[in-house]
């Protein structure tokens, strides 16, 4: 954008930058062109990344400001194949590795084991949407760091076609190409590596403060999660209680008050006791 506009106002002046292109040889046009559409790729680029920060930071917070008003977490549903956001994809993996133990939480062992795969589901949730925070950082750091060395092609290029006209007997004609070449495209590798700097420092301090902002959601996410499932355990293990008491009220009453057999009663009491007959 900024390089358009330059290239805009110097061709009005008089010699300007059109001026400069024709005298440059071919190779020296060519590492121009290249530097241009780098330009135009890079501010592409950067406005895109803006965007896309922009609108992943205002999906969070509002995520984040509706989720505080729900009483439940893990029974949060939300259907397959939606376009989620970075904090709804972290709470959609959690809430998906809690329903593999669904019903099954009675104990604090069985907490502890969910919980292992919870803090797992969320780790791998917040590594992909790391990877998905950083895209479009390499082109720009790439453009940062080729720019100049484009540049500088061109600068060199330029360099050795002047002193290679310079083995002879020649004139500024035959000398401008090569100035042309160097000095164009130095000037352009510098319009290229300048805004993608400041860009990619600007856009990369976002992205460490979103990846902060991420890695606090989801340890507050856990913790939130662990204490919903100590609940629904504790629920669990107290209905499993109950059900218990009630199967055991519903039981017949023990037979073990009738005689059995080999068992003596007082109406007829063994024979074998001495003395039993002369008693009676």
């Amino acid at each position: 954008m900024i390089l358009s506009v330059l290239l805009v106002i110097l061709a009005d002046a008089e010699k300007g930058v059109f001026w400069y292109f024709r005298q440059m040889d071919s190779a020296g046009m060519a590492v121009a062109c290249v530097l241009v559409i780098c330009s135009f790729i890079g501010w592409g680029a950067m406005i895109q990344k803006w965007s896309d920060i922009q609108e992943l930071r205002r999906r969070n917070f509002q995520f984040d400001r509706r989720l505080r008003d729900q009483n439940s977490v893990i029974s949060l549903n939300f259907p397959s194949g939606s376009n989620l956001g970075p904090y709804e994809y972290l709470v959609a993996e959690a809430v998906l590795a809690v329903q593999r133990h669904k019903g099954r939480l009675t104990k604090k062992t069985d907490v502890r084991l969910c919980m292992g795969h919870v803090e797992n589901a969320i780790q791998r949730a917040v590594s992909r949407t790391m990877v998905k925070y950083e895209n479009k950082m390499v082109l720009l750091s790439s453009l940062v760091s080729g720019g100049p060395f484009l540049g500088l092609l061109g600068t060199v290029w330029g360099v050795m076609i002047t002193f290679g006209a310079l083995t002879e007997k020649a004139s500024i004609a035959q000398l401008a190409p090569g100035v042309s070449g160097a000095l164009v495209t130095t000037t352009l590798g510098l319009l290229v590596a300048i805004p993608a700097t400041f860009g990619y420092n600007y856009l990369l301090t976002q992205v460490k403060i979103m990846t902060t902002e991420l890695e606090t959601f989801a340890s507050s996410l856990a913790d939130r999660v662990e204490l919903e499932l100590e609940g629904e355990a504790r629920a669990n293990f107290e209905q499993q209680q109950q059900l218990e008491a009630l199967r055991r009220a519903a039981q017949p009453p023990n037979s073990s008050t009738n005689p059995s057999v080999g068992e003596s009663t007082f109406d007829s009491p063994p024979a074998s006791i001495p003395g039993w007959e002369d008693a009676q």
